[in-house]
This record gives C-alpha cells, structure tokens and sequence, in this order.
C-alpha cells in the first residue's frame, strides 16, 4: 500500500502511533509518520523533519522509491507533536507540491556543485525575495549543492526554483 492509502486508512479510524517507513528491499528503517487522533502531527524521513520530511516522502513513494510502511500503535507525547495536518489538508497539498515537485526535477543542479554568493550582487543591494533570502542565509555555510538542499527548510522544488533565480540575477557562482 501507499503512503497516501496508509496514511488515509489511519487517520479515517482515529488512529494514535506510527507508521514506520522501511526500504521495501533491505528493510532498512528511513523514517516515520507520527499520528496522533487521527491527525498527522509529525514526520521524520531522510534526514529531514515535519512537513517537509512528510511530503518528500510521499514523493519518493510517489516517484517508485520502494518503500514499505508498518503501522505501530503507540501513545504519542505532546512534545512530539510539531504539526497538526489533517488527511485532507495532506491530500490536497500534496497535490500542488507534487506537480511542483515533477516540474522542478529537470531544472534540479547536480548535487556535487560548489556555489557561493557574488560580492558584487550584495553590494548593489538587488531585491530578494524571501525564500531567496532563507537560501542565501543557507549558502553562507553551505557550498555543496547537496548541503543546501538537506540544511535549507524549503520543499526541494522551490530550492531549485530559487537557485534557478539567483542564477538569472547573478546572486551565486559556481566554484570548481
């Protein structure tokens, strides 16, 4: 089953714990969904946490990563809960992120580039948006593409989109 069925059938009942999320093949543990009241209230997958962490997992579902999902009640500790979303919300956002999501990958950087911010871009005080800014203040630490992408806490298809944009106006250099 799904992610999405999984989630759905869970949360239908009122369901309370988790649903572990495993490598179909190795069975190795990649994450979990945490359900609390038949509300999604937290997430955990591939190194990266809440919301964020929940819809890249859909999408690597989504995209035939093969993944198994084994459901576990358990009692879930208000401090473990760092979001409240319901199935529907979850349903419908999925669907715009995920169409998102599809158009971004082509446009995606090869992970092992090294960026930095252009000097002169700062001096010249371009406008930015916010997300651009986020971004910056990640590349302040970051080079590696795929450092940006695991440390930054927008969805994957706006860092693409904002690299893309900070590329046209000539905010990022690529460093051999």
């Amino acid at each position: 089953m799904s992610l999405l069925g999984t989630i759905e059938e869970q949360t239908t009942f009122g369901f309370t714990g988790r649903v572990n999320i495993l490598n179909r093949s190795t069975g190795q543990y990649l994450g979990i969904v945490l359900i609390a009241d038949g509300v999604i209230v937290d997430c955990t997958y591939g190194g990266l946490k809440a919301e964020k962490a929940l819809y890249l997992a859909l999408f690597d579902d989504m995209d035939h990563t093969p993944l198994k999902f084994i459901v576990e009640p358990e009692v879930v500790q208000e401090e473990h809960r760092n979001f409240q979303l319901t199935f529907e919300d979850f349903k419908q956002n999925s669907q715009t992120l995920y169409l998102k999501h599809r158009e971004s990958k082509a446009l995606k950087p090869s992970m092992d580039l090294r960026l930095i911010l252009d000097g002169d871009f700062i001096s010249r005080g371009s406008e930015v948006s916010d997300s651009e800014f986020k971004l910056m203040n990640v590349l302040t630490e970051y080079s590696l593409v795929s450092d940006i992408y695991n440390n930054c806490d927008l969805y994957d298809f706006e860092i693409t989109q904002v690299l893309v944009s900070l590329r046209k106006k000539k905010a990022i250099k690529v460093v051999k």
